[in-house]
């Protein structure tokens, strides 16, 4: 139940009065557990875009005009949640003629938002699954004799817009930042309208924006003006349209299997493969896995399996969900087509390229240079780091996967040293460019499946 007062839609709509009203807006207190998105109202452009806006807004819902629309005055950045205290209330001005407005913006993460039971019980799971982060948008009106007129929150759950954006999510060590200067100042555009509108009952909002990108130059550079094809997935089924055709990609569950040298259980592997197991360190105390993926090539109906191994070893474990990637070294990796080996490789980690640069000074849409914003100058270009290099041969030919993006987000497709294609998503295909118009299906869908495997954390 909102609680504006009767009080406040009564002065407000005395426009014959001999002194116009006018709203002052006295404290703008902002505050992000999640990152660096608060640092966007340091800005002079954006700060006058958002006071127009939340001008417009008092208009068009009757309230009385900002006293000041040049600029958002007294923003406060403070570093605790309780100093974010509507009930400070510390103007002197005895005017009748001028309102004060507080405002309080807080970022969270949907994991601290949704926690308390009667929250995660009250809002769709759908909704908590999608949410990438979550604004608390909270402001309090106040007379010249400090008697509060008006006070209501409103909860902003931002989830990701399809965007025809590519690059690396931005996440430094300041944190994650989800809005691009300009879905920040829409989001608070529409949360206004919202929330000083007089006839609404909500609370929670849900906004898709478009997500924000550390700028680089090792992706913009090379899908810069090029067109996107865009993958939808449903129920494990990535299905997108490539050279005309519809094409359906099937990408299965993790699956395990034991490898199993000693006793009486003992199986019968390649000789090659048992030697390079024993000679590992710490082999006798250590676990080796196949981990197994069944993918299907729905269109071609093709059967596919990819097939990895790795070393568990109890002396050098990995925490969660990082215990299955410490990958055995050479070529026994693969990717099979029915009976037949398509394609083996090798796997590397946690590997630097000195010559490619991430900016995570700036900020942008993924799209284009215009765009770019400076979020953190303090922030130095870093080298580009990949969580995962595949090489290997499939249908006899070389290729490569460059697996990079903070978390595993962009991939890098290579065929004879050549970039043939740069897709977006950790687990499934969001999004992709290619390069080389030769590229087949045939060679494109089994090399998807690689880059895009359930164990590539």
């Amino acid at each position: 139940m909102r609680r504006l007062l009767t009080f406040i839609a009564v002065v407000f709509c005395l426009h014959n009065t001999s002194a116009q009203k006018k709203i002052i807006l006295e404290k703008m207190r902002c505050l992000s557990a999640v990152g660096p998105t608060m640092s966007y109202l340091k800005d002079a452009g954006i700060k006058r875009t958002i006071a127009s806006h939340l001008n417009r807004t008092f208009e068009r819902s009757g309230f009385p005009s900002l006293a000041d629309t040049s600029t958002l005055a007294n923003i406060e950045f403070p570093s605790r949640i309780a100093d974010l205290n509507g009930g400070d209330v510390s103007f002197n001005d005895k005017d009748t003629s001028l309102f004060h407005l507080y405002l309080d913006l807080f970022e969270t993460l949907p994991g601290s938002y949704f926690a308390p039971a009667e929250r995660l019980l009250s809002v769709d799971t759908n909704m908590q699954t999608r949410a990438k982060t979550v604004f608390l948008l909270r402001a309090y009106i106040f007379r010249s004799d400090k008697k509060q007129v008006f006070g209501e929150e409103l909860n902003v759950v931002i989830t990701s817009a399809e965007s025809v954006g590519m690059g690396v999510p931005y996440s430094t060590r300041l944190g994650k930042l989800f809005l691009t200067p300009k879905a920040f100042t829409e989001m608070f555009r529409a949360a206004t309208g919202i929330l000083f509108d007089p006839k609404n009952e909500l609370t929670l909002i849900e906004i898709k924006a478009s997500p924000a990108f550390m700028v680089d130059d090792y992706i913009l550079p090379q899908t810069t003006n090029k067109p996107r094809t865009f993958v939808t997935t449903n129920k494990s089924i990535g299905s997108y349209v490539y050279q005309g055709q519809n094409e359906m990609i099937r990408l299965g569950v993790a699956e395990y299997e034991e490898i199993i040298l000693r006793g009486k259980k003992a199986q019968s592997y390649n000789d090659d493969f048992v030697s390079v197991v024993k000679s590992r360190p710490n082999y006798a105390s250590s676990d080796f896995v196949f981990l197994r993926q069944v993918c299907r090539d729905v269109v071609r109906d093709k059967n596919y399996l990819v097939k990895l191994c790795v070393q568990v070893d109890p002396a050098t474990v990995l925490p969660e969900p990082y215990t299955f990637t410490n990958f055995l070294p050479l070529d026994f990796h693969y990717l099979f087509l029915e009976n037949d080996t398509l394609a083996r490789f090798t796997i590397q980690t946690n590997k630097f390229d000195e010559t490619k640069k991430i900016v995570p000074a700036k900020v942008f849409n993924g799209v284009d240079s215009s765009s770019f914003f400076t979020i953190a100058p303090a922030l130095q270009p870093e080298p580009v780091r990949y969580e995962y290099i595949v090489k290997g041969t499939i249908a006899q030919r070389k290729f490569t996967v460059k697996c990079s993006g903070n978390g595993n987000n962009v991939k890098e497709i290579f065929i004879d040293d050549k970039l043939v294609c740069i897709a977006q998503g950790k687990f499934n295909p969001e999004k992709f460019v290619v390069f080389d118009a030769s590229l087949s299906s045939d060679i494109l869908n089994p090399l998807l499946m690689i880059g895009f495997n359930r164990f590539f954390e």
